[in-house]
């Protein structure tokens, strides 16, 4: 065990008495010694009896020098103090600090001779990072309250959206199927834009062709799925279809989200789109609407 030799200093703090301990102001242990080198200043605390618990408790510990260190600690209970032995120890190694004396005053008021006697309980550090603790607690409270409303409210929000998409399906309800409403109008765009002619498009065309075959998409996965596609947004689409068609899921997931992500672009790039790039978008959509349409 290794051994240190500390002295009990008390820093100056303004409008306090020089040189008084009293409950709860920090003193300083001055120590010279040999310390190791490989010290746990994380896991540093006083060996202590039970009864000593509220005497002396560690604050901080910092070196000076390798042969130096200030030990900040405070006391809890007022009286007077001797620790024939103050030891510290990181959990591995032990530092014999040696003997300690020192007094500490009472905060309260002195009592009158005579008066009943009134009961000092031993209280812990007091300061500004102790009254932010409180108030971090409750942010972070309200943080997780707030979140937890916003995630029910949408959940709620998005229940009521699906209802409401059933009742408005009939605004979309036609004579023919999904698919043959889809080659319908597929159909009709081939004939009246320039995309399909194999000639130079318009960029009105293209854009037109874009806007078109997705809106077509998203009507018949509303039709055929019975998803609010053209009020939602693609995760939720792909997460309602995961939920309620796990098997058309498992099949055409990956290319619905690669599609959808195609125009997702296109939209956001409009000025550079070719003729060729909405064709293509265009012939993937009637493909894979096909194929999801033969699974079902």
């Amino acid at each position: 065990m290794a051994t240190i030799q500390c002295k009990v200093e008390v820093p100056a703090v303004e409008g306090l008495n020089e040189n008084e301990i009293t409950v709860g102001r920090e003193i300083l242990l001055a120590c010279e010694g040999e310390f190791p080198k490989n010290l746990d200043q994380e896991k540093l605390h006083f060996v202590l009896k039970p009864e000593m618990k509220y005497k002396i408790h560690l604050l901080k510990f910092e070196f000076r020098s390798s042969t130096a260190a200030d030990i900040t600690a405070t006391a809890y209970k007022a009286g007077e103090i001797q620790i024939d032995d103050l030891q510290l120890s990181d959990g591995t190694q032990t530092l014999s600090l040696g003997a300690i004396q020192y007094g500490v005053q009472s905060v309260l008021p002195k009592q009158a001779p005579g008066a009943p006697e009134v009961k000092q309980e031993p209280f812990g550090p007091f300061g500004p990072a102790q009254l932010s603790v409180p108030m971090l607690y409750w942010a972070m409270l309200a943080a997780f309250i707030g979140l937890v409303i916003l995630l029910v409210v949408a959940k709620i929000y998005r229940v009521v959206q699906r209802r409401n998409m059933l009742q408005r399906l009939k605004e979309h309800d036609s004579a023919l199927s999904p698919l043959a409403q889809f080659h319908q109008s597929f159909r009709k765009l081939q004939r009246i834009n320039s995309v399909f002619f194999g000639v130079a498009a318009s960029k009105e065309d293209i854009q037109t062709c874009l806007e078109d075959t997705n809106k077509m998409l998203k009507l018949f996965l509303t039709r055929r799925y019975q998803v609010p596609a053209l009020e939602w947004n693609d995760r939720l689409i792909l997460k309602d279809l995961k939920k309620h068609h796990p098997k058309v899921h498992q099949h055409f997931g990956d290319d619905l989200k690669k599609l959808l992500n195609e125009y997702s672009r296109g939209f956001q790039d409009k000025e550079n789109l070719k003729e060729q790039d909405v064709l293509n978008i265009a012939t993937s959509t009637r493909h894979l609407v096909e194929e999801m349409e033969r699974m079902s």
